[in-house]
């Protein structure tokens, strides 16, 4: 046998909450599909009509639920915070390429370029690509070219 479903009912001081951010319009689309589908749901509409509706799953309208009821309005309506992707290029790797920058370009050459160091670098067993090593170097302030240039010290 089916489960009965029960009611989904937002406080007043909820409804109102959502109410504003629909009506300022100025949160993210997710955000306010997340608001307008707990205000659906409120209002008795079926998950599957509101899935319609927003364009969002029909799981996603059940997880709204679920987390409504179990820990408020805030926590369904935010997202949790992604952590992304680890740095590539940590401080020892910008240092490294901090020191090869500011010493003795190899011979044959005048200067160090973002190939060059990065070449030394995958010799060195750390693997990042050329734009990397320029924004690396970018973030430094340092001119190479330069006898007194902050960065090596003399």
């Amino acid at each position: 046998m089916g489960q009965i479903a029960t009611p989904f009912v937002l406080s007043e001081a909820d409804q109102t909450t959502l109410n504003n951010l629909v009506s300022k319009g100025k949160e993210s689309v997710r955000k306010l599909n997340r608001v307008r589908a707990l205000q659906f749901s409120h209002q008795g509409q079926h998950p599957e009509q509101i899935s319609n509706l927003l364009g969002i799953s029909i799981a996603t309208v059940y997880n709204l639920r679920k987390r409504y009821r179990e820990n408020g309005l805030e926590r369904a309506i935010s997202e949790k915070a992604r952590p992304g992707q680890p740095r590539k290029v940590t401080q020892q790797v910008e240092a490294q390429i901090t020191q090869l920058a500011c010493s003795v370009a190899p011979d044959g050459r005048t200067r160090w370029t973002a190939a060059l160091i990065n070449e030394r670098l995958v010799k060195l067993d750390i693997h990042i690509d050329d734009e990397s090593v320029r924004l690396a170097l970018k973030k430094v302030s340092s001119s190479p070219g330069l006898k007194n240039n902050g960065a090596s010290g003399r």
